[in-house]
């Protein structure tokens, strides 16, 4: 595995969106919009898919692009809509100890990761040409991971089927119980 030389570009481009996924990251937290928040989240997702293509993770940027953003974040502005944007939560400062306690275990957390990641030596950070492409993905997936990704997508599909299972079952209570009413 040898190194393989950034471009100025690929390094302007990694600096221009991990400072914009920081930027939008403190964002969602810090906006009391709850449609700024969502819009902020959209903008962070999308540094993060940015992200990934700089490091040439192109996997994880289809990942990033399909479930964050066109299943999490839509979910996300589906439910502030069906809330109503104006909600918004009560200004006492109740939760006030809670949050600057979460916001220094996270400021922690990143300082500890930062401190190891300072720490990586340079050839632990080599990487292969290869290293995040679909074609790699697929060839460790179908040969090392298969019995994992078998047993992984049987679990899924039991889950779906449990999941409708569930669903039909409440829809049948709520239709006899509408019946029921009509009847009286």
């Amino acid at each position: 595995m040898t190194p393989t030389p950034s471009s100025p570009a690929e390094i302007v481009a990694f600096f221009f969106f991990g400072l914009l996924a920081a930027v939008s990251a403190f964002g969602v937290v810090a906006q009391r919009n709850p449609i700024r928040n969502a819009v902020a989240l959209f903008v962070h997702v999308l540094s993060l898919a940015g992200l990934y293509a700089t490091l040439s993770a192109h996997f994880l940027v289809a990942v990033q692009l399909i479930v964050y953003v066109g299943a999490v974040v839509v979910l996300f502005v589906f439910v502030i809509m069906l809330l109503g944007p104006a909600s918004q939560s009560s200004g006492d400062g109740a939760g006030r100890f809670p949050r600057l306690l979460g916001g220094g275990a996270a400021a922690l957390v990143g300082g500890l990761l930062a401190l190891q990641v300072r720490g990586l030596a340079p050839e632990r950070v080599a990487r292969a040409e290869s290293f995040g492409t679909l074609r790699e993905l697929g060839a460790v997936l179908f040969d090392s991971a298969v019995l994992p990704f078998e047993i992984a997508s049987l679990l899924l599909t039991a889950a779906v089927v449990g999941a409708f299972a569930v669903a039909r079952g409440h829809h049948n209570k709520v239709r006899l119980t509408a019946s029921e009413g009509e009847q009286e």
